[in-house]
């Protein structure tokens, strides 16, 4: 029984669609570098559809210019600039989307070439994944940006003068273990893990949830408050380390605050244990546990 389990899980895997969600707020430059990395993806098969929250018309260009170098039309998934509305933005991505599995990546990101591929092996019923990040230097990023580079992918040799020259802030999680899983469900409870910028979660589990709860407005814990309603629901967090680990172009970054209506929103579901948010994919009202 055990091994016909293991053939439909894999035939589930083969036959799934992966939707891949890229999140922008009026920062072209780094939009167009991030789109030149999923070109050189080494699996193409995979639907592109781009979370801008309000962008102007130099994003929009850059959309259009590669829509014609893409295998597949892009979905630009607009909608208007009232703030930081990043749940908002996502949800209006996710119901565009046609994907059984969806990874959500910043488009500040500079995905390797195997990360597309990578992410469809870390895939698992009833998990969510979370990615990881290398960050780039203020000054590097202003040289990559300047450069018009089309594809960054550094050699371990490159990547070791990179760190010695303070360009990077690490190597070692850009090692590729993806084979290895002793130690991916180590941490399946840690909500604390799931960085927004990379991580990836099956479509039914995201509706099971209602998506991202469009109540957190501003910056910060949006994220978090997802990967609690994930646990709440009963599904588990899987690491994506070794594996999915992206590069994350330099911007300055708000501190969160510690209070206000987020981090209320936040404590509450830690303490009730909720996990369907009423404002979220679909505008019903829901008592949902």
């Amino acid at each position: 029984m055990k091994k016909a389990s293991n053939n439909y899980s894999q035939t589930l895997l083969l036959l799934m669609k992966l939707s891949l969600v890229l999140s922008t707020y009026n920062r072209p430059d780094a939009l167009s570098f991030a789109l030149a990395a999923l070109l050189n993806q080494s699996d193409k098969d995979f639907e592109l559809v781009i979370a801008d929250d309000g962008s102007g018309s130099e994003t929009r260009q850059v959309v259009q210019d590669f829509q014609n170098k893409f295998f597949y039309p892009i979905i630009h998934a607009w909608q208007p600039d009232e703030g930081f509305r990043l749940s908002a933005s996502r949800n209006n991505a996710v119901r565009q989307s046609s994907g059984d599995y969806l990874v959500f990546l910043d488009g500040d990101c500079l995905a390797r070439p195997n990360f597309i591929q990578n992410h469809k092996s870390l895939a698992e019923k009833n998990y969510f994944v979370t990615g990881n990040r290398v960050l780039l230097s203020e000054a590097f990023t202003k040289d990559l940006l300047a450069s018009k580079a089309e594809v960054f992918n550094p050699s371990l040799a490159e990547l070791f003068a990179l760190k010695k020259q303070q360009k990077i802030n690490r190597i070692f999680s850009l090692l590729d273990f993806t084979s290895i899983s002793a130690f991916r469900k180590n941490q399946s409870n840690n909500w604390k893990k799931l960085r927004g910028c990379n991580f990836a979660a099956w479509r039914t589990d995201i509706y099971e949830v209602n998506g991202f709860d469009e109540n957190f407005k501003g910056w910060g814990f949006e994220d978090s408050d997802f990967a609690v309603r994930m646990l709440n629901k009963g599904f588990k967090r899987k690491a994506g380390s070794f594996s999915t680990t992206v590069f994350h172009l330099y911007h300055t970054e708000t501190k969160k605050a510690q209070r206000g209506p987020s981090w209320d929103i936040l404590m509450s579901r830690l303490k009730d244990g909720s996990s369907y948010c009423p404002d979220g994919l679909k505008k019903t009202a829901s008592k949902h546990k």
